[in-house]
């Protein structure tokens, strides 16, 4: 009786330290391609998981589909990802561009860019967005090249992946 007195009191624990946490994964997805010299980077990240991150670094509440503060949530978002993401040529981290956000359905579309030497032949490319908020926080990047498309995974224990350029 004890047990199953345990166990039911454990699953309704459990049922309401989720109501924040909407869905049970977490994953973002990044798509990067070289064009004309710039690395062109697009995230789709979910706009519920981007909202707990502001709000676990500022304290606030931030709704990033109020239409009446589009500018200023913009910075909010260009100030996170200038802190979670970034290029390197291997021997100095590049200052990516972001250069605007759009909303689809439950997702936030962020678009960056940053210039890459002709003669760059590996990228350096970290990802922890979100890893601060997430345990499980997977981070999928698609990097598009003439050869195809290569797959990586950064996550909170392995932030940086690279990739080769022909």
């Amino acid at each position: 009786m004890k047990f199953i007195l345990i166990s039911l009191i454990g699953l309704i624990l459990s049922g309401l330290e989720s109501k924040e946490d909407l869905h049970p994964f977490h994953v973002s997805i990044s798509e990067l391609e070289i064009k004309q010299d710039t690395l062109q980077i697009s995230l789709r990240i979910f706009t519920d998981d981007l909202e707990s991150a502001l709000k676990e670094i500022s304290g606030k509440k931030v709704f990033l589909n109020d239409p009446s503060r589009p500018k200023q949530n913009f910075v909010f978002i260009r100030d996170y990802l200038q802190q979670k993401f970034g290029y390197s040529n291997g021997a100095k981290n590049e200052r990516v561009d972001w250069l605007g956000h759009e909303f689809e359905d439950d997702v936030c579309w962020i678009y960056g860019q940053v210039a890459v030497a002709k003669d760059q032949r590996i990228l350096f490319i970290r990802n922890d967005i979100l890893t601060e908020v997430f345990d499980n926080q997977q981070n999928i990047i698609h990097f598009n090249s003439t050869e195809g498309v290569e797959t990586k995974l950064a996550t909170r224990r392995n932030g940086e992946v690279r990739f080769s350029r022909s």
